[in-house]
């Protein structure tokens, strides 16, 4: 049974660098998982001015490895658009057991166009962090003209499927035969998975980004955890990031049908009004955002071992931010969240 009403919340594992570096401003969008005895984490960075010469903008992609957790917060930080010269962001690790290769799955921009790509980097060796091939466009038959955002793979028995969002309230999902991934999907057919866009007793929401799926391997089925948003309460047309959740869906194969798990649609899997510290006490969380949860593999089917989750998810104090806010400069931290 996924249980959602109460998660505990650790203390920040992971805060944004000093000043003048790559991440001084926000560390979010994790990555992670546990190989060699390390955890090897990747992250989306947000720079202040003082950094962005570090990079080509605001935003890069971080890299950290550490024996624990709470080890994270003290490693050597990494920047991958530093080495690569390119903006690399929202990465996706896992382990491409078939070719033997690390894959980073990610989005960079577009010059010239308000528009995302997705991108894939291969790596023989997870810890050589100059070992990763160029970015490379992940080439897909996309049907629609719209916006898609935060691209994420995995594979079953024979297929990998590609998943994404459009910020206006829709899942999408892609597929190709596993052995013409990552180059299948330039030929797949593209289908709606989701498209929901509901009401509560709070005020309308929708299905916004962030979908991440993996497969549960004790009750044989697959979850996807999903970022919902709130609308901006006074700029129209805008979503307001100070107050993001998350609600799941189950499926017993990738291809769907897809039901939620919550019981009502007034519920969220996710909701921070349902985070606590371990005293007992509220979070001070306003967010449940971008999560990832910690495996029980490292490859690209994405196994987890059953609805005990132990969550990674970004997330920051909203209380003296108003709404006149800058997206870029929103202080994104990482803490875990648990439901057992």
């Amino acid at each position: 049974m996924f249980q959602y009403k109460k998660w505990t919340v650790s203390n920040p594992l992971f805060l944004p660098g000093k000043t003048g570096e790559f991440d001084d401003v926000a560390v979010k969008d994790p990555t992670i998982v546990f190989y060699n005895g390390k955890y090897h984490m990747f992250y989306t960075s947000k720079a202040s001015k003082k950094a962005e010469f570090l990079s080509k903008g605001k935003s890069a992609v971080g890299y950290v490895a550490a024996e624990t957790l709470e080890g994270l917060q003290s490693a050597e930080r990494f920047n991958l658009d530093a080495i690569y010269k390119t903006v690399i962001v929202a990465p996706q690790v896992f382990y491409f057991e078939p070719q033997k290769k690390w894959y980073l799955i990610a989005h960079t921009l577009v010059e010239g166009r308000p528009d995302i790509m997705p991108i894939f980097m291969t790596n023989d060796n997870i810890e050589n962090v100059n070992g990763w091939s160029q970015p490379e466009e992940l080439k897909t038959k996309k049907s629609h003209n719209g916006f898609w955002i935060d691209f994420w793979v995995i594979c079953d028995d024979k297929k990998a499927h590609l998943f994404y969002t459009d910020h206006e309230g829709g899942l999408f999902r892609m597929e190709c035969p596993l052995e013409n991934f990552p180059h299948g999907f330039a030929s797949a057919r593209e289908e709606t998975v989701l498209a929901i866009r509901g009401e509560n007793e709070k005020d309308r929401w929708r299905l916004h980004e962030a979908s991440h799926t993996y497969y549960v391997k004790k009750e044989k089925k697959y979850l996807t955890l999903l970022e919902a948003i709130y609308p901006h309460p006074t700029r129209k047309n805008y979503w307001d990031s100070r107050s993001r959740f998350m609600f799941a869906v189950v499926a017993d194969k990738l291809e769907g049908p897809w039901y939620r798990v919550e019981a009502s649609e007034n519920e969220f899997a996710g909701d921070p009004a349902n985070l606590f510290n371990a005293d007992g006490s509220p979070s001070k969380y306003d967010q449940v955002s971008h999560f990832e949860l910690i495996r029980s593999g490292y490859d690209q089917k994405l196994e987890i071992e059953d609805f005990n989750l132990d969550l990674l998810i970004q997330g920051f104090d909203a209380k003296n931010i108003g709404t006149d806010y800058d997206y870029n400069d929103l202080p994104w931290e990482l803490a875990l969240i648990s439901n057992q």
